[in-house]
């Protein structure tokens, strides 16, 4: 009797620690007019101010390229998208992303290394996390936040300019932040010719420093608006307490099909218990 009491026991513990962290999980995020917070391991929160406005919300898994010859892993993605106002061409976007590897197994591979795309490359420090900053061109075709907006009836441009932020809090988890206005006209026309050679397969890759070879001012100018309407460190503790947000969930339409995660947030690597693994 004691042995089965004691089965029973742990059974309970264990029913109470799924329900525990499944009550965790579902609390993890929520989004606002005025950020995204994260809770749990991420602990992050990204303030986002006016003009721009929350226009939706969600939550699904991916698949995540990874550096080895197998299936590659499936990782959450939780999201919040904000735009300047509520219809017509799209001017200003941003959109927050949390990211989770199944773990133990996977972890997000390093950026050291800025992308060929990318004019700007930095490192910065802020709330209490260290940040990988890049400024870089994207496509519209094929980009999955394009297709949310344009689903949502918005026009968008045919090129964006985004900054893009990027912090791994543990190595399965990254935040993304990324903030965008339509391709300043100094580099559109390398943007068309780029599009144009893409129908021979001999095309070279996008690369962002010709593109804003001529951009200087425009660059920095995006740059001042961008850290205007994005803060890293969120809102003051007692305004984010206050705040009552939404927990992603699948209320928002999605588009049709899968983000590009390796552009969006990063690839994926296994961890290999071995000496050579030091990171």
């Amino acid at each position: 009797m004691k042995r089965k009491s004691a089965l029973f026991s742990a059974a309970l513990l264990c029913l109470c620690g799924l329900l525990a962290a499944a009550c965790v999980q579902q609390q993890i995020t929520r989004a606002d007019s005025r950020g995204f917070y994260a809770g749990g391991r991420f602990r992050t929160q990204i303030a986002v101010s006016s003009p721009l406005i929350l226009a939706g919300a969600g939550y699904f898994t991916t698949a995540v390229p990874a550096d080895v010859l197998l299936s590659p892993p499936s990782a959450t993605f939780r999201f919040a998208a904000y735009g300047e106002g509520e219809s017509g061409p799209l001017a200003r976007a941003a959109h927050v992303i949390a990211s989770e590897l199944p773990s133990p197994g996977w972890r997000w591979e390093r950026e050291s290394m800025a992308r060929t795309e990318t004019l700007s490359y930095s490192q910065l420090s802020a709330g209490g996390r260290n940040w990988t900053v890049q400024i870089f061109p994207v496509l519209s075709v094929g980009d999955w936040f394009s297709r949310f907006w344009t689903e949502k009836g918005r026009t968008v441009p045919d090129f964006w300019l985004a900054e893009h932020w990027s912090a791994t809090p543990d190595d399965d988890l990254r935040i993304v932040v990324e903030y965008r206005e339509p391709a300043p006209a100094c580099m559109r026309e390398y943007l068309k010719a780029f599009v144009k050679s893409r129908e021979n397969r001999d095309y070279a890759p996008l690369r962002g420093k010709e593109a804003a070879r001529r951009c200087g001012r425009d660059v920095e100018e995006f740059s001042r608006r961008a850290d205007a309407v994005v803060n890293l460190a969120g809102l003051p503790q007692a305004e984010a307490q206050a705040t009552s947000g939404t927990a992603p969930g699948t209320e928002t339409a999605l588009p049709d099909g899968r983000p590009d995660m390796r552009k969006l947030v990063g690839v994926a690597e296994i961890v290999r218990n071995d000496a050579s693994d030091m990171r």
